[in-house]
C-alpha cells in the first residue's frame, strides 16, 4: 500500500502556493482548498463560512474518498489540508482503504502569517482564529516544515523529500 502523507496547517501557512510547486514531482499533491469553490457552488453556500459548519465532516468525508481514489494508483500521496489528526480520523471512520497516515505540519511565523492573512483581506477576528489554529496545530502535529523565510520551492523540495520522491529537483 502507498503511503498517506497528511500536511495540516492554518490559513496563511502557504498551502495553496505550494500546490503549484509540487507538481514537479511524480506524487499525487492536492490541497483541500482546491474543491472549496465549485462545492460551494454546488452547495450554494461558501464553505469557509463558519455557518457552513454543518456540511464540513462531508466536506472532510469527501476528500479522504478523493485521497482512497488516488492512492489506488500505487504512489505515495500528499494531502494538505486543516485538519487535526482526530479531525481525520473522524472523517476516516468505516472508510475503507485508507491506510494510516504520517503527519507533517505546514506554519510560517506568526507574523508572517498575520501580514498574509491581511493581504487577502482578512479582518483582525478572522487573523486571530487563525493564529488560534495555528497554535492548536503546533501541539497536534509534531513535524514541521516551514515557509517563513524560505521560498516556495525550497518548500516543496523538502516535502518531496519527506514523501519518499525518487526523483529530486533543485530548489
Amino acid at each position: 500500500m502507498p503511503t498517506l502523507h497528511l500536511l495540516t496547517g492554518a490559513p496563511g501557512a502557504g498551502k495553496s502556493t505550494l500546490i503549484a510547486h509540487l507538481a514537479a514531482y511524480p506524487f499525487a499533491a492536492v490541497d483541500f482548498d482546491e474543491l472549496i469553490d465549485p462545492v460551494s457552488e454546488l452547495l450554494g453556500m461558501d464553505v469557509r463560512s463558519s455557518s457552513a459548519s454543518r456540511v464540513w465532516p462531508g466536506y472532510n468525508r469527501l476528500w479522504v474518498e478523493i485521497t482512497t481514489l488516488l492512492l489506488r494508483a500505487g504512489e505515495p500521496v500528499l494531502v494538505m489540508c486543516p485538519l487535526t489528526p482526530d479531525e481525520w480520523k473522524h472523517a476516516t471512520a468505516g472508510a475503507e482503504g485508507v491506510p494510516e497516515a504520517v503527519w507533517g505540519r505546514l506554519d510560517c511565523d506568526d507574523a508572517d502569517r498575520r501580514a498574509r492573512l491581511a493581504a487577502r483581506g482578512w479582518d483582525a477576528p478572522q487573523i486571530e482564529s487563525a493564529l488560534a489554529d495555528a497554535a492548536e496545530l503546533r501541539g497536534a502535529v509534531e513535524r514541521e516544515f516551514t515557509t517563513s523565510g524560505r521560498s516556495a520551492a525550497g518548500t516543496a523540495a523538502d516535502l518531496a523529500a519527506w514523501v519518499g520522491s525518487p526523483r529530486s529537483i533543485s530548489p
